[in-house]
């Protein structure tokens, strides 16, 4: 199944038959046929026809808009929930057990920075110039680490956890690219660099990716137990994303040291960071190929998370 990137302006998808019609300035460029898309994703310049999105929820199709000026204005047409409610009752129901969430966002927030540390340590033997910097986050998450292995912990105190090894971690990740990057912390909202545009890129994808992966199993993504339910939020799917992200974070680094992706490739609109066309290209090619992996470890991820819903439906 094949995901489909439109982002230029002047562009229009409509559909005839069992196709998505592609249309620029007026013309036909191009057709998909619905059978092979899985996903389709564009941006705020490309018209839809309403029958567009009504043959996507018919065929179960994701539509995901994204802007990359105004993240807060991107939106999606999600795959159908899976039918059975029962299902989404025994979720609810486990949502209100303190002690579950806490349990499952321990197990989340361990794996996460196992991951970081991991990721550091193998960085440090390509980048001994960076010793100092890497060696002084792995502490940390060691020692972050090390407590977790201590008695139970409340939700509050694990998303304090979570916060202080992002900082740590980030503090390092952020050496491991060049200066003329201007890469120095996460920002998210707008994002201010090239590697800050390339994250939140990644993240947004695969967010999405995520949400669907957990409605397929009959899950309601929004109750999530290490991030709180929140208003127009998607919980679950960031709770399975977490354990992911160093692995992102990654991909988004080789992007550049392999040169995929370079400073030239990007421009400024006010406070925001935004790929040219071309950049744009290269890292949806690029995302293709690395998204099936990503994929496949998302539905693992859903499947778990379906398990202990409907384990706990056994009893």
């Amino acid at each position: 199944m094949q995901t489909l990137f439109l982002e230029k302006a002047g562009a229009e998808l409509r559909y005839e038959r069992a196709c998505l019609l592609l249309y620029q300035d007026g013309k036909v460029v191009g057709s998909v046929p619905l059978k092979v898309l899985e996903r389709v994703v564009v941006s705020p310049q490309v018209a839809l026809a309403a029958g567009v999105l009504g043959v996507l929820n018919e065929r179960g199709i994701a539509l995901l808009v994204i802007n990359h000026r105004h993240p807060e204005r991107s939106a999606y047409l999600s795959t159908p929930m899976h039918g059975d409610v029962h299902r989404r009752m025994r979720q609810y129901a486990l949502y209100l057990d303190k002690d579950f969430r806490a349990r499952q966002a321990l197990c989340l927030v361990k794996l996460k920075l196992t991951r970081q540390y991991r990721y550091l340590h193998r960085q440090m033997a390509l980048r001994p110039d960076l010793r100092h910097d890497l060696l002084k986050a792995m502490r940390t998450l060691a020692t972050l680490l090390t407590d977790l292995q201590t008695g139970a912990w409340e939700l509050e105190r694990l998303r304090g956890v979570e916060g202080a090894a992002g900082a740590a971690y980030f503090a390092a990740f952020s050496r491991l690219f060049p200066a003329a990057l201007g890469f120095e912390h996460r920002h998210r909202r707008p994002p201010s660099d090239p590697v800050n545009a390339c994250l939140s890129l990644s993240y947004t994808l695969l967010h999405h990716e995520a949400a669907n992966a957990l409605r397929a199993v009959g899950l309601d993504p929004a109750l999530g137990c290490l991030h709180d339910v929140y208003y127009q939020r998607d919980s679950l799917a960031c709770d399975v994303l977490e354990p992911l992200r160093p692995w992102i974070d990654a991909w988004v680094h080789g992007l550049f040291h392999g040169r995929q992706l370079r400073a030239e490739d990007f421009h400024r609109e006010g406070d925001a960071c935004l790929l040219h066309a071309a950049g744009k290209q290269r890292f949806y090619e690029a995302y293709q190929i690395r998204a099936r992996a990503f994929r496949r470890l998302l539905r693992q991820y859903a499947r778990a998370a379906e398990h202990l819903v409907t384990a706990d439906e056994s009893r």
